[in-house]
This record gives structure tokens, C-alpha cells and sequence, in this order.
């Protein structure tokens, strides 16, 4: 029978090739018929969908038959179109979900014959597998910045993205910023003191709040022991094919942290008049660890993964202070400020966040809670009104 085809409709029918069933899809391409044949009705009818939705939009359907992309190319494609303005270590971690998320579920699949189904399932099963809710955002996220990519570049018509419904993060599943106490700051980094100068390097984190690839960042000139400061002008962070410097995290990272504990002060003088490099003002303030072993290697960069995996978490163990990660001693330098009664605007710029909003959303609860200016100010008022 001889079917009609209209201008914005795309027909499946089964076909034999080489002696097995095939599905053919064939529609018309302004004054041309067009076709393309699938081993499997599924993805012909996805296809088909693509294509009615690319007539609909008056994207030429050639995008879809021409130069029909894999997800695994897309991705690929759009890693490189956005990594000049991005710091490496996004890119390796935009390149890390990819590959464990999103290339075993579509690698291979033709970009345009994704359906938002497809998403909507992958999210499920994402959610299934365990991931929390937050990883599950960011992996989606990850995914849908290729298909706008795609979107843009016109190799498919709609994002199969767009409208996912996506799973809320459980209170039982939010981050809470773990703090530590000055005790148990002194105690983790006496169990660290063997390993000289670990020790130093746990008090310094705690009481400047510098985050990891910052501390990686630091030289010997940046620590200013007469204006009692240390300077934040890089990072340093290690990523697929070696170490890569950066800049720090924003505009407002790029930043000047008083040192303002004595005793950090005396023991920072102690550290430096001691140090192998002292005479040179770009040696890097911490040493790495030496490969193979415990001793601590002048030569190469400190990695706050090899120092957590190796000292941190082993002498937080011995010592009693729980589940603590290297970014908590940052949380615990934003505690001490706050409960010291350093004003919000002064911790936000110590920290490096981007606006005060940040740091408020996160430490709002640590906040000195003296009400009794308040209580008196309320108590003459309620006598005037009588």
C-alpha cells in the first residue's frame, strides 16, 4: 500500500536486508525523499521522533543522516570547545564523570537518537545504583552541557534533557562541614609531628583556611612573617599527564590570610629558617612525599591526596577525632574565627569565597549568639509603650 507522506512526518516500515528484518525510516526533506535503515525498530522509531522534531523546527535533517555523531564524539567535541576557559583540573573532572557515567550508558548511541525517556531512565538507575542525589545533579549536568552543545551545533534538534526530573537531596543525605575543635587540632598534628613538617602543615591549614590546591600553591616567598600573612596566588593541582599551576578558585580567592596565631607565627619562623630552600623565594613552601615511602621528598609537590591517604587519616584514626577530611581543617578555621567574634565580611575574605552569601550560607549557624544588646533595646521600647 502507498503510503502519504506528509511535510513533517517520518514512516517506519520493516524491509529485509541481506535475508534478516531491517526498519527503514523515510521522509521528506523539503522537494527529497530521504532514508536511512536500523537493524532494530527501537531505534528507528527514535530516530524517526528526531527527525519529526527537526522538520518541526526547520533544522535541516542532513545534521541527523550526514553527519550522525556518537555521543562518545559529541562529548569529546565539547570537552575541547570549552577547555581553554576552563582550569584543568574541571576538565579532568568533567572527563571523569564521562567516563563513568555518561560513554558506558551512551558512548556508542547516535546523539539523535537519544529520547528524553532514555534520560529519564539513566537518572533512575544513577539514583539506584547509589549515587546520592547530589552526584546524580552534577553527573546530569554534565550530560546536559553536551547536548546543548549539540543543540548549538545542530547535530540534534531538542535536548533530551530539557524537563528531567531530577531527585532531592535528603536531609540525611546534605554535607555537613565537619569542625574541629583547637584541642583536637593539637592533637592531630602532634600525632603528625614525627613526620616532620606534617604536623606544622595541619596547624597551618586550621588557622588560615587555605584550601588544598592553595596550599599546594604556596612558595617560599609567599608567607610574610613581619606583616605576620601569607599570600594566595596559585594553586597547584595534579591531573591527568602531571602537576598543572593555576589560579585560585575566583576573583576573590586571589587574597591576603593574616596569620594570627603566635604560636603559628614562631613555629612558621622556626620552619623557614630550617627550610632546604630557604635562599630561594620560588621553592615550594611543603614538601611532597617520597614515592615508595614515608620520608618527605623536597622535590616534588605536596598532594594533599597522598598526604591524606598516607599520614592524615591514619593520625585522625590514632588520636580519636573521628571521620575528617583535609578541606574540615578549612570549615575549622572559619569556626575559630567566627566563635572568636571575627566579623562575617573578614572570615569571607580569609576564605576566598566569592561573596559573603557564600559564607554565610554555610557557617550562618556558628554565628556569636549574645542577644542581650537586643533583649535590652526590646525591654525600653515595651516600657515606652506603657
Amino acid at each position: 500500500m502507498r503510503l502519504g507522506w506528509g511535510s513533517e512526518m517520518a514512516h517506519v516500515r520493516e524491509v529485509a536486508r541481506s535475508g534478516k528484518p531491517a526498519y527503514e525510516v523515510r521522509w521528506r526533506d523539503g522537494a527529497k525523499f530521504r532514508q536511512r535503515t536500523f537493524p532494530a525498530r527501537r531505534d528507528a522509531e527514535r530516530f524517526a521522533l528526531r527527525v519529526e522534531a527537526s522538520l518541526g523546527s526547520g533544522a535541516p535533517t542532513d545534521a541527523y543522516v550526514k553527519r550522525g555523531k556518537t555521543v562518545a564524539e559529541v562529548v569529546e567535541a565539547s570537552v575541547a570547545a570549552s577547555a581553554y576557559k576552563l582550569k584543568p583540573r574541571t576538565v579532568a573532572s568533567y572527563r571523569q564523570v564521562y567516563d563513568n557515567h555518561v560513554l558506558p550508558a551512551f558512548g556508542t548511541r547516535r546523539i539523535a537518537t537519544v529520547t528524553s525517556a532514555d534520560v529519564e531512565t539513566w537518572v533512575g538507575n544513577l539514583r539506584a545504583s547509589g549515587l546520592s542525589a547530589a552526584t546524580v545533579r552534577n553527573v546530569f549536568v554534565a550530560l546536559n552541557k553536551v547536548m546543548r552543545y549539540a543543540v548549538r551545533h545542530r547535530y540534534i534538534a531538542a535536548n533530551p534533557c530539557a524537563g528531567t526530573d531530577l531527585p532531592r537531596a535528603r536531609h540525611d543525605e546534605t554535607f555537613e562541614a565537619r569542625f574541629l575543635s583547637p584541642a583536637e587540632v593539637e592533637r592531630l598534628a602532634a600525632a603528625l609531628d614525627d613526620a616532620h613538617p606534617y604536623g606544622l602543615l595541619v596547624r597551618f591549614a586550621a588557622y588560615t583556611g587555605l584550601r588544598a590546591g592553595e596550599v599546594a600553591g604556596l612558595r617560599v616567598r609567599d608567607v610574610n612573617l613581619l606583616r605576620r600573612e601569607v599570600s594566595v596566588r596559585r594553586t597547584m593541582q595534579r591531573v591527568r599527564g602531571g602537576w598543572v599551576e593555576g589560579s585560585p578558585k575566583s576573583a576573590r580567592s586571589t587574597r591576603t590570610v593574616p596569620l594570627l596565631r603566635d604560636d603559628l607565627l614562631h613555629d612558621l619562623a622556626t620552619y623557614l629558617g630550617e627550610h632546604p630552600a630557604r635562599s630561594n623565594p620560588d621553592a615550594p613552601l611543603w614538601p611532597g612525599r617520597a614515592v615508595g615511602s614515608h620520608a618527605v621528598d623536597w622535590e616534588r609537590p605536596f598532594d594533599h591526596q597522598s598526604f591524606y591517604r598516607w599520614y592524615f587519616r591514619p593520625a585522625a584514626a590514632r588520636v580519636g577525632v573521628g571521620a575528617v577530611r583535609f578541606h574540615d581543617l578549612r570549615h575549622t578555621a572559619a569556626s575559630i574565627w567566627l566563635a572568636a567574634g571575627v566579623e562575617i565580611y573578614k572570615v569571607s575574605r580569609w576564605l576566598g569565597h566569592a561573596n559573603i552569601s557564600t559564607t554565610d550560607s554555610i557557617y550562618a549557624h556558628l554565628y556569636a549568639t549574645d542577644y542581650s544588646a537586643d533583649a535590652a533595646r526590646l525591654a525600653t521600647f515595651v516600657r515606652g509603650l506603657g
